[in-house]
């Protein structure tokens, strides 16, 4: 009898290690396709196409310009505002030759960019020591016009065509940033209170009417 129930006990045991195998088997089978689908739900996506366009930088530039000017506290006083938004104007200037100089590959382009950083940064410290040590006169002039001129700057750059030269759409768009920037000086002169700004502004006119100049010959030729 106790040999019987001792074969009795072993097959029992067999069977059960029989049963076990079997479950850990099936588990074993699941899990592979988990790992797959886990796999296959954190696989990571293709990066996104880089759609920018030559051109698109000098865009770019220009609408952060814009939105500096349009952010200039206005004070009431022609002088300093004008001297604030000129020097947010000059900003994207710098930042517009800036591309010409990484991106462009006209040899002539590229030093008048760097002509043009060179001059305007110079008048952006002259702006900003003058609005540090100016006193203002206390009275309004030509009230409205800096923001009529900012906004039509921004419908004006909006409307424009680049063409995906970055030597052409450069000198394109600085002949217009030019322009725009004469004509808010020809506001200074005609509203402004300081004689020492005016002195600046009629100088700062000069150099954009030649640059406007040369521009318009090298378009010309190509």
């Amino acid at each position: 009898m106790k040999s019987y129930l001792a074969l009795f006990s072993i097959a029992i045991v067999l069977v059960s290690g029989c049963t076990n195998t079997s479950e850990k088997t099936g588990t074993s089978i699941d899990t592979p396709m988990a790992a797959s689908n886990s796999t296959s739900a954190q696989s990571p996506t293709a990066p996104a196409k880089d759609t920018s366009r030559p051109g698109d930088e000098l865009m770019k530039a220009m609408a952060v310009s814009m939105d500096q000017m349009h952010s200039v506290q206005m004070s009431g006083d022609f002088d300093v505002d004008f001297a604030n938004m000129m020097i947010a104007h000059h900003q994207g200037a710098n930042d517009m030759a800036q591309v010409e100089l990484s991106q462009g590959k006209d040899e002539k382009m590229k030093a008048k960019a760097q002509e043009i950083i060179t001059m305007q940064k110079d008048e952006q410290q002259k702006l900003k020591d003058f609005v540090t040590s100016y006193k203002p006169s206390g009275m309004k002039h030509g009230e409205g016009e800096l923001q009529q001129s900012a906004l039509k700057m921004m419908q004006k750059m909006k409307s424009m065509q680049m063409t995906g030269d970055v030597d052409k759409d450069f000198a394109t768009m600085m002949s217009s940033h030019h322009q725009d920037g004469i004509s808010m000086s020809k506001m200074e002169l005609k509203n402004g209170m300081s004689d020492k700004l005016k002195q600046m502004t009629q100088k700062s006119i000069t150099n954009p009417e030649k640059d406007i100049k040369e521009f318009g010959s090298w378009l010309a030729n190509h």
